[in-house]
């Protein structure tokens, strides 16, 4: 059966206490007479980023799926399923029964306190197996900011009620190993030593299988759940790709497999369903097939309806869509459904397939087994979601958001309101001026849902913690920052003048800002000068920025304003959006040009740092995600770059390279990774010593951080918000960090503080 896939889609959602209390009983009362065989076996099986694009059934036309195809048409196939954005979000709602306000902790952990969907199933008597993947117990890497106060705190797979396991990450993530070619699974208390040239996701089929047969005939039915591992990434080949044949090439990643890992998707579960069939269970086994979140936003899926890009991590119903699949055959009729569903209903609805929805004291989910049996009056109105991934390992580029919506209107927990009948993608908000008395009263319904959910105080963001082992002698016991000025409207880009002033750009104002050291006061140097940024200065006459805006190039200004080109393309390409300068001891200028702000009419392929020198352009490199700030070594043999690719998953690191006779950059080395998720260093600056001052994070991570030359942490001196660039300056006896960045209450201007350049290494000057 091949049905057109829907335009719209929807995330998740709760129900209060009290009426999710009475729906329940209700529904129990409706369906009791109307219940298939008792107990039967259920088969829960979750893919891992796996849209709804992606199966033909849904009117997807990338991939081959022809098993899950099969299985929509025997069962039924329902439109309106949803999961959170991101798998841990949605594996613990589904563990639980409950909505992330309740219970969330942190990314990939589990409290161990909780009540699993295993414990229960096993106190309803069925046998009960796990086999797949875990990643609920340790996520963060051990020397990730904040993972001491994480790590192994959640629950393993072997305390999550089921009697047999086989499990991919059950323990810390340094040592979670592979998950595809050549698999590490720790099985029933031992870790599995006969994997080496075999395929995980096949182990994990072979296992439920036997486990299926070994528990065929018993007096109890049997509950396996399978968290697929497919087709999350890395993406790697399968046994179906060419590339399998080599063994040297089945750990490669890239998006050209994905294909494949949906095709061995389906291949797995049919093998499951297929094992339920021949043992004559069809008739005697509930099979779910389920997914935790939307596809890779790397990946884009051709449909009846059009291409459509994957939305993971997204709130909108790219991230949120997912197909649902349930099978009993003979006894629920085939069809479709366009019921609201999301990921904490499975608990409730295999308690009650169990016969057991009395064990179950809290949840937020509601059973959909009435609307299985045939009941189409048992229906959700709308459906919640409370989403905050952090913190955890590369979770900290996502907010907090919630939202509640029905089956065409949502409404985040900031007001926005949409049509997603008519705008899927959320791209326009309903102005409420224009609502009509449909939309008023659905948005009035959908706020007192929000008003009802409890939204506790999103988890505590760690502070990008140093070890601060010179905290002091750098900064003193009590750091405090000096406004010099503070009405700017996004300040940038500081440079010392060799009189001792200060120039630095108001960017969104365009305009060039001057700080007088005789008079303290500031004012307005260069005006008109749209997207100005970066500036550095070796000479009393002019000086040199970086353009992002308008004409995006690198420029000469003099003090009396005039305005040269420098460089504005590169072989005939005009630049991306320039961001920051520095110039070597021979005069030769260096620059960064990331892809920031609009890049509709980019012409470049690439984001490159760039050199300029008697008036000729070359690329330095181009082996930086996003160039930022840049700073050279004390010796100038180095160059630090700043790598902020705010992009989903992109790097946030301090990356050094070498600098090559003929200027070029090379043999790049990563001296620090702020965790990519955070925001990642916006500008920076060398002292005498080769220690680097470096502005990132935001909030509470906001600061200027220190390096040793090698990468040590060294020192952070907090910032009152959002930090983008510093310099340093000497008057007299003092040196003094200068650090434009913007405050909390609204400030956005020139700071300054006082410090003391420490010679860590202890080598001579």
């Amino acid at each position: 059966m091949k049905v057109s896939v829907l335009r719209r889609c929807i995330p998740n959602g709760p129900f209060s206490a009290g009426l999710r209390g009475l729906a329940l009983l209700l529904l129990l009362a409706a369906t009791a007479d109307a219940a298939g065989p008792a107990r039967p076996n259920i088969v829960l099986i979750m893919a891992d980023d796996l849209g709804v694009e992606c199966l033909g059934s849904y009117g997807g036309t990338s991939y081959a799926t022809p098993n899950l195809d099969e299985l929509a048409g025997q069962g039924i196939r329902f439109s309106n399923a949803h999961a959170q954005p991101l798998c841990t979000n949605t594996r613990v709602q589904l563990m639980t029964g409950l909505y992330n306000n309740r219970n969330w902790q942190a990314f990939g952990i589990l409290d161990r306190n909780s009540q699993t969907i295993g414990h229960y199933m096993s106190d309803a008597g069925y046998q009960t197996c796990i086999a797949g993947k875990w990643q609920l117990y340790s996520y963060d890497p051990p020397d990730y900011p904040g993972a001491a106060m994480r790590r192994g705190t959640g629950m393993r797979g072997q305390d999550a009620g089921f009697d047999e396991y086989s499990l991919w990450h059950n323990g810390h993530t340094e040592d979670k190993g592979s998950r595809y070619a050549d698999p590490v699974i720790e099985q029933n208390g031992a870790m599995r030593t006969d994997t080496a040239g075999q395929y995980g996701p096949d182990l994990w089929v072979d296992y439920i299988c036997d486990f299926i047969d070994r528990k065929q005939s018993d007096d109890q039915p049997f509950f396996v759940y399978y968290p697929m591992a497919l087709p999350h990434g890395p993406m790697t080949p399968t046994p179906i790709s060419n590339d399998w044949q080599d063994p040297s090439k089945r750990h490669d990643d890239s998006t050209d497999y994905f294909a494949d890992m949906v095709q061995y998707t389906d291949r797995c579960v049919g093998r499951v369903v297929d094992k339920i069939d021949q043992l004559g269970l069809a008739e005697q086994t509930l099979i779910i097939f389920y997914s935790d979140n939307g596809t890779h936003q790397s990946i884009t899926s051709n449909t009846d309806n059009g291409p459509i890009r994957g939305g993971k991590g997204l709130t909108t119903d790219a991230g949120t869509h997912v197909p649902l699949i349930v099978r009993w055959s003979g006894v629920i009729q085939p069809g479709e459904k366009p019921h609201l569903v999301d990921s904490t209903d499975f608990l409730p609805t295999v308690l009650d397939a169990a016969g057991k929805p009395e064990t179950l004291k809290r949840t937020d989910g509601v059973s959909f087994l009435p609307v299985l049996m045939g009941d189409d009056t048992a229906r959700r109105d709308w459906i919640f979601c409370h989403y905050d991934p952090r913190p955890g390992w590369d979770k900290d580029q996502f907010s907090h958001a919630r939202f509640a919506r029905d089956h065409r209107y949502k409404l985040y927990g900031d007001g926005q309101f949409f049509d997603l009948e008519q705008d899927p993608l959320e791209q326009s908000p309903i102005n409420l001026g224009t609502e009509d008395d449909e939309r008023v009263a659905t948005r009035l319904r959908l706020q007192s849902v929000l008003d009802q959910m409890p939204n506790p105080e999103p988890m505590p963001r760690d502070p990008l913690a140093f070890s601060a082992s010179h905290q002091e002698a750098f900064f003193g016991k009590s750091p405090s920052m000096e406004l010099l000025w503070g009405e700017g409207k996004f300040t940038e880009g500081p440079t010392v003048t060799p009189d001792g002033d200060i120039l630095f750009s108001d960017v969104r104002a365009g305009r060039v800002m001057h700080w007088n050291h005789q008079t303290s006061q500031t004012s307005i140097l260069i005006d008109d000068l749209p997207g100005v940024n970066g500036l550095a200065s070796i000479d009393s006459s002019h000086f040199y920025a970086c353009r992002g805006g308008g004409r995006r190039a690198l420029l000469k200004v003099s003090f009396e304003g005039k305005v040269d080109v420098i460089a504005d393309r590169f072989e005939g390409k005009r630049f991306n959006s320039p961001n920051d300068v520095v110039i070597d001891s021979d005069g030769a200028l260096y620059f960064t040009d990331p892809r920031y702000g609009d890049q509709s009419d980019r012409e470049l392929d690439h984001e490159g740092v760039y050199r300029v020198e008697d008036g000729k352009v070359t690329l330095a490199t181009d082996q930086v995600q996003r160039p930022n700030g840049l700073a050279f070594s004390k010796d100038e043999s180095h160059l630090f770059v700043a790598d902020n690719n705010n992009d989903y998953g992109g790097a946030r690191t301090l990356l050094s390279f070498d600098r090559k006779s003929d200027g070029s950059l090379d043999n790049r080395k990563v001296v620090y990774d702020f965790g990519m998720g955070r925001r990642g260093i916006d500008g920076m600056c060398v002292d005498q010593f080769g220690n680097v001052y470096a502005t990132a994070g935001k909030g509470n991570d906001a600061g200027v951080y220190v390096f040793g030359p090698d990468g040590e942490q060294l020192a952070v001196l907090p910032v009152p918000d959002v930090p983008t660039n510093c310099c340093l300056m000497s008057v007299d006896d003092q040196t003094f960090l200068l650090v434009t960045c913007q405050t909390a209450r609204g400030t956005c201007g020139l700071f300054r503080a006082a410090v003391t350049p420490v010679n860590v290494q202890g080598d001579s000057n």
